[in-house]
């Protein structure tokens, strides 16, 4: 869709700017009021926004301008646009950005830039950015609209704009620009360090150290560095160029890495066997020795990369050891068709099972073995792929998964326990008054017969507001034919163990001791009671739910957290080469 004609027009731009002062903040509004106009897709309320007499004129590259004179003009183009969006059962999410204002006499004069974002069910979001220029005059105590236009911008003017978005929103990471950053970079010292990303940022990966940072973002190239995973500290500076990062202390440069190619990516998409797109990132190593793994993921609405990068990280740690890495978005996510939020175990594993399937297909990488592995919820949906699949699944990992020896039901009722009793402030009463009302919820999933028990219980204990955040829903408030929520769609009382007991093929599992989200020391002695001698597991001593360290099951917060196990990415390492 060509949507740069479609978007809202304001007046000519500026192309010198300073940081907007804070003059006349109640401006602000108005540019809220707009967003909430596109949520509504109400041409009316938009309309309403400008004066009578308004002048609007649009100056995209490689469209004809054209202009609108008042509200009429205005609503009438809004309907018309409104209308499209509304045939396709789209949504808009639109943010702005001002970085110049100016009082001249009784009026505001404003530049900026803005991003547009048109979501589409089950396919990719389409994203622009332009900048604008407005003319703002007070009518009856209320800013509006005088004059303005709009024209296009890229990415990096857009992303340098250092200013807070209106509304105040945490935005994606634009990864058409972002994943160039991506990889593994060697400094002058020979100290290796992968930088990765999440859906909102970068990391930086310390080979030597085993030091992992989440890195904060300063504008399009310029990051910092604190010193936990977590922090609003500063004590390095990333700058980021084409194939090489600087890194500074207090404005001065203390060395420089440049990428390496040990392997290269390559952008994919494949079906699975309902024909949903998926779209991912094939890493082929140089030095490739015949195995693959496809990674999976854990729950959440994850991309390719992974909860806080950890299946990019896994991806570059493998590639480099000679291994072909598949990654993929979840459905519905990044550049993947679909929804995952209706997915059961069942579907996600079918999703990883199609990589596997478009691996088998590459005749060029020449493979031998391909396995399937991933972290926390990747556990059920790896066994439920060897139900399924037992064939095609040459060897297993899973890394802090419940879902090699327990329900979800099991798991969720740890977590709510952990999670209470570290935050310190609940009694024991209260705490087990929540976890019998989430168990009894989980009863009523399974057998709609103890509907009353949670019911009459909940009504009983919601008195108590302190816990009314942990409480699940009565029985009433449950859609049971609708798999929009995950506990209509998973297999909640899915049991893994039978699974992996007649699993005939390597795998390796492996847990932390302070694991805060699965009882790792029972999950261990339940798989190590199966007997099954294809099966190692390993307890990572000081080790959390994704194989990151930690002295303590109530230091699981990223804000506490600063480096990797010393032992998270060997262990697996070693255990690939003996396959």
């Amino acid at each position: 869709m060509k949507f740069m004609k479609f978007v809202f027009v304001l007046l000519l731009f500026s192309t010198t700017f300073c940081i907007a002062q804070d003059i006349e903040p109640s401006a602000d509004l108005l540019y809220e009021s707009f967003t909430i106009a596109y949520d509504e897709l109400s041409a009316e309320k938009l309309a309403n926004l400008y004066t009578n007499n308004a002048e609007v004129l649009n100056l995209y590259d490689r469209s004809k301008p054209n202009s609108m004179k008042g509200q009429i003009e205005v609503k009438s183009y809004y309907n018309d646009f409104f209308q499209s969006i509304k045939i396709n059962n789209q949504e808009l999410l639109l943010t702005f950005k001002i970085i110049d204002r100016k009082k001249n006499g009784g009026n505001i004069l404003d530049n900026g830039f803005y991003r547009l974002e048109i979501i589409t069910p089950n396919k990719p979001s389409d994203i622009s950015f332009g900048k604008f220029s407005t003319v703002l005059e007070l009518q009856n105590g209320a800013w509006k609209f005088k004059t303005d236009a709009t024209t296009n911008c890229d990415f990096i003017e857009y992303e340098n704009a250092v200013s807070k978005t209106i509304p105040e929103r945490e935005e994606l990471l634009y990864s058409p620009f972002y994943e160039n950053f991506l990889g593994s970079y060697l400094t002058t010292e020979n100290q290796l360090i992968v930088i990765g990303c999440s859906q909102i940022k970068l990391y930086a990966y310390y080979e030597d150290t085993n030091e992992y940072r989440g890195l904060s973002k300063v504008n399009a190239t310029t990051w910092t560095k604190g010193r936990t995973i977590k922090s609003n500290e500063a004590l390095q500076t990333f700058k980021f160029h084409q194939n090489k990062i600087e890194i500074f202390e207090n404005d001065k440069l203390v060395t420089t890495a440049s990428k390496q190619q040990f392997y290269t990516n390559e952008n994919i998409t494949y079906k699975n066997t309902n024909g949903i797109k998926l779209a991912g990132t094939m890493f082929v190593p140089k030095n490739p020795n015949g195995k693959a793994i496809v990674l999976v993921h854990g729950s959440g609405q994850q991309d390719r990369n992974g909860y806080a990068s950890i299946i990019r990280l896994l991806a570059d740690n493998f590639a480099r050891e000679g291994i072909t890495v598949l990654t993929y978005d979840k459905q519905g996510v990044g550049q993947s068709e679909g929804n995952s939020n209706y997915e059961s175990f069942a579907d996600l594993a079918d999703d990883a099972v199609s990589g596997i399937d478009f691996l088998k297909t590459r005749k060029d990488l020449n493979l031998l073995k391909i396995g399937l592995g991933g972290s926390s919820q990747a556990g059920w949906i790896i066994a439920k792929a060897i139900e399924q699949n037992h064939e095609k699944i040459d060897f297993a990992l899973t890394i802090g998964a419940a879902g090699s020896g327990i329900t979800v039901i099991e798991q969720n009722l740890y977590n709510t326990a952990i999670s209470m009793k570290c935050a310190g402030i609940y009694s024991k009463t209260q705490i087990d008054n929540s976890i019998t009302q989430q168990r009894y919820f989980f009863d009523y999933l399974i057998d709609q017969t103890h509907a009353k028990k949670l019911d009459d219980y909940t009504k009983k204990i919601a008195k108590d507001t302190l816990i009314r955040d942990w409480l699940f829903p009565i029985s009433s408030q449950v859609d049971l034919k609708n798999r929009n929520q995950w506990f209509t769609a998973l297999e909640v009382n899915l049991n893994p163990l039978p699974i992996w007991k007649n699993y005939n093929k390597p795998v390796l599992m492996l847990f932390g001791e302070f694991d805060d989200s699965t009882p790792a020391k029972e999950v261990k002695l339940r798989v190590d009671n199966l007997k099954n001698e294809n099966i190692k597991t390993v307890l990572l001593e000081n080790g959390q739910h994704i194989g990151l360290e930690t002295y303590s099951v109530c230091k699981n917060d990223f804000s506490d957290l600063s480096k990797f196990n010393k032992d998270f990415f060997n262990t697996i390492k070693i255990w690939l080469k003996k396959l």
